[in-house]
């Protein structure tokens, strides 16, 4: 998912496989929920595989902030992990993750009373749902709401961005169905809902199903309470927490949804009376809010680089941060509808003038990541520490005179004008562009910034390929990390050509290479190195996707906080809020 978004997969898991992760059940293995059993009184790095400050005392309002509004709260169009994460709040899904932290996530039952069963090639999954659920409005959630929320992702005219395309992928539905709001109900023979009881109906085997059912897609929604595109302005909640205020790009305020119940929820142990998202398009005032107590978390992403600095040096500072790494890539993406890169040499001059260090360092170094050379991060299927095609000199800053080579080769010995796509506001994405706009200068190609809000760079600014196109958007900055600890889960929606989405599209350089779509397409057999290698190599040699860092980021949580621990199952290391608690009851 997008770097706003999550990530849903590590080494350890990865190894064991789909098939082995596709049956598993478990229940929430900590009093705290969404943590191991391991728990911690604090220090640097601890919420990362245990949670924080374990209590039970209820009440009082967590303080959170963000630089942008989510994508989407509508839980079948938001995608960035930090929104998936907030997901938790007050959304529930058939199956979900009762084990966030450390590097080994365990899948459980949410709404479903187990994983659910399938047939013998995994193309029939059912589940049944746990007796007593109710909405916030007071009415009972059944099968046919869970039925009702998949079939709105077909309607790509109304719902865009979100992950909906790994299920209109998958679902036997008709071709021609495009939703309910035009086509009314999925027949039976793609989902059957009856009673409690829910039945998905797949076009090929995929053994990664109860993968796709933790995403908030399935959350299930009241057809009479669905208002389309609008939504988002007030979904109804199924957790434990509702939406009760939103002003868009300014505020959400969370607070307790009555008709919830613990005893149906195994995942989920909440302790704040309130939550008050606060959106500051000021970064460096978010670090000083936490800095000062005035605030207890960001959500959206990692403290700044000044921050990061102080953190790093002062040890009350660091005693309270957490610096969790992830299978995730950050990376430009490169479409060669965008003149002259239609032209392989015109794409891999810039693979070899870019100045990789430099955005390390903008970043905020070490704790940031490492520099990455090829497109698999570690902990994905594919992944070759030693593997790099496009060498940029020892330091990493780039190879000037190779650059310069391939310029010759695609027939701009002088260069070339280009455009470099990125969201707004972030002052780190800023200095990042004024890092590419140097070093790929000094090989004569000039770069000029097209910019977004965040909420609306990924939907609509660089995921539509016709926008991308009549821009001229020629370097698109992006980042991603696994959906789920497969090849599939890092890559399905990022470079397989067939799942190039008009809007909402994710696939930002509308890359469509035949190996690649095939190695992806094969659901139906578990991954292997050798697989995940070959999707890898097959990528890079079309020199489309320019991979620049393997991710980490760096977090700060306000010492009054209990039950903390790093959700990094969905949000890039960012906070576990739902189960959050505040230790002075205010």
């Amino acid at each position: 998912m997008r770097f706003k978004r999550k990530t849903l997969a590590l080494a350890s898991v990865a190894v064991v496989g789909a098939l082995a992760l596709a049956g598993c059940t478990s229940g929430s293995n900590s009093p705290s929920g969404g943590g191991s059993g391991s728990t911690s009184t604090g220090g640097f790095n601890a919420a990362v595989d245990k949670v924080i400050n374990p209590s039970t005392k209820t009440g009082g309002t967590l303080k959170l902030l963000a630089t942008d509004d989510c994508d989407s709260w509508d839980p079948a169009r938001t995608y960035y992990g930090w929104c998936l994460n907030m997901q938790r709040v007050f959304s529930r899904t058939l199956v979900n993750y009762s084990k966030v932290n450390g590097t080994k996530f365990t899948l459980a039952p949410d709404l479903a009373t187990t994983v659910g069963d399938h047939n013998a090639d995994y193309t029939e999954w059912s589940y049944t749902l746990k007796d007593g659920l109710k909405f916030s409005d007071g009415s009972a959630i059944t099968a046919q709401d869970v039925k009702y929320a998949v079939e709105r992702s077909y309607a790509t005219d109304v719902i865009t961005g979100g992950p909906g395309f790994y299920f209109t992928a998958i679902i036997n539905a008709p071709s021609s169905y495009k939703g309910p709001y035009k086509s009314g109900d999925l027949p039976d023979t793609a989902i059957k809902a009856d009673g409690n009881k829910i039945t998905f109906y797949l076009k090929k085997p995929f053994a990664d199903f109860n993968y796709l059912l933790a995403l908030p897609t399935s959350a299930p929604v009241p057809k009479d309470k669905d208002t389309g595109a609008n939504y988002t302005k007030a979904p109804v909640a199924s957790g434990p927490f509702q939406i009760s205020s939103y002003t868009p790009k300014k505020e959400v305020v969370f607070t307790r949804n009555k008709y919830w119940s613990q005893s149906t929820d195994d995942i989920r142990k909440p302790l704040a009376n309130e939550i008050d998202l606060t959106i500051d398009s000021n970064s460096d005032d978010i670090d000083n809010q936490l800095r000062t107590g005035a605030a207890d978390a960001r959500m959206d992403t990692a403290v700044n680089p000044t921050f990061q600095s102080q953190i790093l040096t002062q040890p009350k500072l660091k005693a309270n941060a957490d610096n969790p790494a992830g299978p995730t890539t950050r990376y430009t993406a490169i479409p060669t509808s965008v003149a002259p890169f239609d032209n392989i040499h015109c794409r891999k001059a810039v693979f070899y003038a870019w100045d990789k260090a430099s955005g390390l360092a903008i970043a905020g170094g070490a704790a940031a990541g490492k520099i990455a050379y090829s497109a698999t991060p570690p902990g994905i299927l594919g992944y070759d520490p030693s593997y790099n095609p496009y060498p940029s000199g020892k330091d990493n800053t780039g190879d000037v005179e190779k650059a310069k080579e391939e310029l010759k080769l695609c027939g701009k010995p002088n260069g070339f004008a280009t455009k470099y796509a990125y969201a707004t506001p972030d002052v780190t994405k800023g200095k990042a562009f004024a890092a590419v706009k140097a070093a790929l200068g000094r090989v004569g190609i000039t770069v000029t910034p097209a910019t977004a809000s965040a909420s609306d760079y990924y939907a609509t600014f660089v995921g539509s390929p016709n926008n991308v196109k009549n821009q001229g958007l020629g370097l698109i900055a992006a980042g991603w990390g696994a959906d789920f600890p497969t090849p599939y889960g890092m890559f399905q929606n990022i470079v397989n050509g067939n799942a190039i989405l008009p809007q909402g599209n994710s696939n930002y350089a509308s890359i469509n290479i035949p190996a690649v779509n095939k190695i992806l397409d094969a659901t139906g057999t578990p991954s292997t190195q050798e697989t995940g290698a070959a999707l890898n190599h097959a990528l890079m040699e079309s020199a489309q996707f320019l991979p620049t860092r393997y991710a980490a980021d760096l977090w700060y949580r306000n010492p009054r906080l209990t039950n903390v621990t790093s959700n990094n199952a969905l949000g890039f290391g960012a906070y576990d809020v739902v189960n959050v608690g505040v230790s002075d009851g205010k």
